[in-house]
């Protein structure tokens, strides 16, 4: 495997972009009515669209929209990082070897003004929290300018910060800028911790990590309070937010575990490889605590990987397979068949059994299979309600889970399953009725941030 190392860089006339300091470009828009409109069939309780701004009016013909948490060289991710009542966001034209044209876009959250534009060339990735203010992110050291390039999101300046070192990798935490710098193929890593202008002010110390270049690093480093995780190519990476030191780690390969994920309670769940045979079903799944040491574990094939897990706090259970277990002792405290979906396959699918516990929200679990949605209490397994609901959960406002399905929105009450409300993009944009909703940037009080690849909008209650 190769590392890319293209030379096509962002060319933006009228704009150098080897000065140390970068001015964006003020945006005046057309004045925005605060009005909110309401949206043509929705239901009566159905918040109405205060605003939009399209990914195509940001100067860049064919651009799309991308999380600058993912960066603009190659933009998988979608989404926008919101200080204060500005959301920052990327527009990028993609090509094949890293998008060439990029710039990093200031929108006003209380009204859709466009703010500002600035370039954003060769952004390998951008932490999720800021710090002093700023936005940090980071060129690789193939970038023009290596290094970390802050954004400021009231005025959208950008502001270089060059590095020798070579950067793969930034989190802000604790007031400090972590990042990982080496070689990921040969697990050849070093952990920093630092400031803008020196990346190992406080230190510098070797860290486990071994992963291809076309693994998704650049978001993999992670602090939350004293403790920070490197989990990339399958293995578990612990170390000591303060000092740097390894706390534990595992390796994909002798462990013969899959890393799966992170959740509440300092837990590590992995999946049971079966390295010894040639089979690539799961032999099961296990939960490690902060040290490393086994909480619990299951023999049930399936893998549960909910896509939003976010528990009330540690009292509420962590599910392994097809059983649900004390986060704090590891005792088993109930099972459920639900857990769990056969497939009967077809003329092109092998029969197949599938996980189904796809959210969770507090203490409730939403289930989904061929059949709709299930919700269960982890707390004890009750469950609460089944529907025949589909679609993707893109987040939540409270105990409403905001719920896409093609062109549907619906606002469903976690809890009881009853609907709060509907509505339909077609209606909203009826230039572009095939467009819907992919993330939820932020869901409070009845409004709802939403973006797609195309368009950023925020839907406000009706007066």
């Amino acid at each position: 495997m190769t590392r890319w190392n293209g030379t096509t860089k962002l060319a933006v006339a009228a704009i150098v972009a080897t000065l140390s300091v970068g001015a964006a470009v003020a945006v005046v828009t057309q004045d925005r009515s605060t009005t909110i409109k309401k949206i043509t069939d929705s239901s009566d309780d159905s918040p109405g669209l205060a605003w939009a701004v399209d990914a195509a009016d940001m100067g860049l013909e064919g651009a799309t929209f991308a999380s600058p948490r993912t960066g603009s060289m190659y933009a998988w991710g979608l989404g926008s990082i919101v200080i204060g009542h500005t959301a920052l966001t990327l527009a990028v034209v993609s090509s094949e070897s890293g998008n060439n044209e990029a710039v990093m876009v200031g929108i006003d959250t209380t009204d859709g003004t466009v703010l500002w534009k600035t370039p954003a060339p060769d952004l390998a990735a951008c932490a999720d929290e800021p710090l002093d203010g700023r936005l940090v992110c980071h060129q690789p050291i193939w970038g023009k300018t290596p290094g970390y390039v802050t954004f400021d999101p009231v005025t959208g300046e950008s502001r270089n910060y060059p590095t020798d070192l070579d950067l793969f990798a930034v989190t802000v935490a604790n007031d400090r800028v972590y990042t990982t710098s080496g070689n990921l193929e040969d697990d050849e890593v070093l952990l920093h911790r630092g400031t803008l202008e020196n990346p190992s002010a406080d230190w510098t110390a070797p860290l486990h990590a071994w992963a291809g270049w076309e693994d998704d690093y650049a978001t993999a480093l992670e602090v939350d309070g004293q403790i920070g995780t490197f989990d990339v190519g399958g293995d578990f990476s612990t170390f000591d937010a303060s000092t740097g030191r390894q706390l534990w780690k595992t390796d994909s390969l002798e462990d013969c575990l899959g890393a799966v994920g992170r959740t509440a309670g300092d837990i590590a769940i992995a999946s049971v490889q079966d390295c010894e045979g040639t089979g690539s079903e799961s032999q099961g799944s296990v939960a490690f605590r902060l040290d490393g040491t086994v909480l619990a574990r299951s023999d049930s094939s399936i893998v549960q990987q909910p896509s939003i897990d976010e528990p009330t706090d540690t009292s509420i259970p962590i599910v392994l397979g097809d059983a649900a277990f004390d986060r704090t002792t590891g005792e088993q405290l109930w099972r459920d068949d639900a857990l769990s979906y056969d497939s009967p396959g077809d003329e092109l699918n092998e029969p197949r059994t599938y996980a189904t516990l796809r959210y969770i929200i507090g203490h409730v679990g939403l289930l989904q299979s061929s059949s709709g949605t299930t919700a269960l209490d982890l707390r004890d397994g009750e469950h609460l309600w089944h529907a025949d609901l589909n679609g993707n959960v893109l987040g939540h406002d409270g105990d409403l889970v905001l719920v896409s399905a093609g062109t549907d929105l619906a606002a469903v009450d976690i809890t009881t399953g009853e609907t709060a409300w509907t509505a339909s993009t077609s209606m909203m944009f009826p230039d572009d009725e095939s467009m819907s909703f992919e993330i939820l940037v932020n869901g409070t009080d009845g409004s709802y941030l939403v973006q797609s690849g195309s368009k950023l909008a925020m839907l406000q209650p009706l007066p």
